[in-house]
């Protein structure tokens, strides 16, 4: 498969985006049954991107091998 496209694991999973010799390639966004989702600009689950978590939280930063030490809460205080 190349080109854009929808990949639906078995878990409900999903993954919208890119791809490239039947890899995920490129920008995508990666949608779980608990409602999360995860939007980047490079392979997989890695690299920089935009996570939003089951409460409607968004978090920005890096991804490296599944864990997600880089990620920061987007705060919007208001004064």
């Amino acid at each position: 498969m190349e080109g854009r496209g929808t990949l639906e694991h078995p878990s409900g999973a999903m993954y919208e985006g890119d791809f490239k010799d039947n890899m995920y390639h490129g920008t995508g966004t990666y949608r779980f049954p608990d409602g999360t989702k995860y939007c980047n600009s490079k392979n997989r689950l890695e690299g920089d991107g935009k996570f939003t978590d089951s409460l409607g939280l968004v978090w920005t930063g890096g991804i490296h091998n599944k864990a997600a030490p880089g990620l920061k809460l987007n705060l919007h205080m208001y004064p």
